[in-house]
This record gives C-alpha cells, structure tokens and sequence, in this order.
C-alpha cells in the first residue's frame, strides 16, 4: 500500500509540475537552443566540444594543475537562483574552492558578480533560455580545464532538455588526469528509459578515461528503479559514492538525490549544510588522489 501510495503522488506531482512548465513555455518566458550549447568566460585555455559523443582527447596547453596532494568542490543544485539569500550563500560557499559544480544555474548579473569576484573560469552547458537568461549545469574552477564536453538529453514529457558538463583537469605531480562529470539528472518522466539512456551515454564518455574520476550532481534518483540503474553506472565505472555519518540533504520524493561519486581519490572531508537559499543543499568535499601513482592507472 505504501510504494503504491508513493507512486501516486510521484505521479500527481510530476503532473502539476509538468503543467506548471508548459504554461511558462506557452507564455514564452522559455526557448530551448536548437543544439548543445556551452558558455564559457575566463578559459582561454579551453577547448569546448558540443557534439553528443566524443572521446576526450588531450590538449596543447599547460594551466597550472589541481593539487594532488588537496583540492575541494562544492556541489550545489541552485534551484535557479529563485530563492532568497542564494547570492550571500554562494558566495560565501564557493570562496576558497578549487571546483564548484551548480545545477540549475541561472546566468543572471549575480551570478556573473560572484564568478568574477572569485576569478572563476567557468562553462555552463545551456539547457534552455528563461525570461532571457540562460540556464542548465556550470562548472567553474581555478584552474582552467584541459578540455570540456558538453551533453544533452531532451526530457521525454516537457521536451526541455537536461544537460551534463565533463570537464578533464590536469593534476600535479602526474602525467594523469582528473575528470570530472557535472549532471542534472531527467527528472519528468513516469518510465525510467530516458534515464537510462541519459547516464549510459555519459558512461560512454566517462569509461575512455582510465585516471581519477568525479560525477557529481542532482541526478533526480527519486525512485528505486532510478536509484537502481544510477548505482549500475557507477558499478561500470569502478566509483565510490561519498557517504556521510549525518545526512543534512533534504528528501525529494522519499529520497536523497544530490551525490558525489569518485574513482582514484581519497576523501579528506566532506559535509553538507542546511539552507533555505534552494530546495536543495550545498555537498562540500576535500579530496586528494591516491597514494597509487596514477600515471600507472592511465598505461
């Protein structure tokens, strides 16, 4: 009685939420870029790619490279900016980060403010346009990426697209490199084929690559199908999911849905924090690569 109790309101929600979209859609507060469109500023450095599918391949230029030894990242869902307080919040969240991934992202004056003050060279990959602005997955990061791949999945009800950001780092002391995925799971669906789908083309890009590894985001496994095949994808790819002792994260539909999953690293800290700036809470984590020297994982 209870997982059937569970399923209609599942449903009934996705159906308010769904009529909710379409009606900004008609209104036409929302557009939707024709393809894969990834923003960049402050990475001159970068080479962005925008076609579904390619393997990552290396880059002539040397940026100063993530600290093996330490680095942090933040892990956020936004919810757009439309809360209040979200601006102090950020700003104070993401001030001494290595690597801030934000889903939801709204690429109002704000959020520039705060990308700039940091000196962040940041990419969001654009999943559609609101009232101008646009917004989907963006990475920023002090060191500039090697290279980035942008992805995109169109949800099956909505026809909006969820995007997913992979961005390749170098790191110091090795020939390695870190990878890492940024991913905001499709969400309005009431079967989980699109799902699937969308993670198994992202563990095409992401099994290419053989050194340390992060995929971290909202993935909206708010079912236990969807948690299922979540897991599945981190199974192939050999990643470890961070877990806490004290779990501040807020339930979604009866389940946890923010994570950070990681493969070659060690986890030094990790925390999350409770705001009322977004529906969801920030995930903050200290990582550094394995003793293993990981110019032997890449041969």
């Amino acid at each position: 009685m209870v997982a059937g109790k569970n399923n209609f309101i599942i449903k009934l929600k996705t159906f308010f939420l769904v009529t909710l979209f379409l009606a900004a859609f008609n209104a036409g507060c929302v557009s939707i870029p024709q393809q894969t469109q990834v923003i960049q500023e402050g990475c001159k450095q970068q080479r962005i790619q925008t076609v579904s599918t390619s393997d990552i391949s290396p880059f002539s230029s040397h940026p100063a490279p993530i600290n093996s030894e330490s680095f942090s990242i933040l892990n956020w869902n936004i919810y757009k900016g439309q809360k209040d307080n979200w601006i102090g919040d950020l700003l104070r969240l993401s001030a001494d980060q290595d690597i801030v991934l934000l889903q939801e992202a709204s690429l109002n004056e704000k959020l520039h403010e705060i990308l700039n003050h940091h000196e962040f060279c940041w990419g969001l990959n654009n999943a559609f346009i609101y009232n101008g602005v646009e917004t989907g997955v963006l990475t920023a990061s002090k060191t500039p990426p090697l290279d980035s791949l942008g992805l995109r999945h169109v949800e099956p009800l909505i026809r909006v697209p969820k995007t997913i950001l992979i961005n390749r780092y170098p790191l110091s002391g090795t020939s390695s490199t870190l990878l890492v995925a940024n991913i905001h799971g499709i969400n309005f669906t009431l079967g989980t084929s699109s799902y699937k789908k969308q993670l198994a083309e992202m563990q095409k890009i992401l099994v290419t690559h053989s050194g340390p590894l992060i995929v971290a985001g909202d993935f909206n496994n708010w079912g236990r199908e969807r948690t299922k095949i979540m897991h599945e994808m981190a199974d192939a790819l050999s990643l470890m999911r961070l877990k806490y002792e004290r779990s501040d994260q807020p339930k979604r539909f009866g389940g946890n849905v923010d994570h950070i999953f990681y493969r070659g690293l060690e986890p030094l800290s990790h925390s999350t924090l409770q705001v009322s700036s977004s529906d969801h809470n920030p995930i903050l984590a200290q990582f550094r690569v394995t003793e293993k020297k990981t110019a032997e994982l890449d041969q």
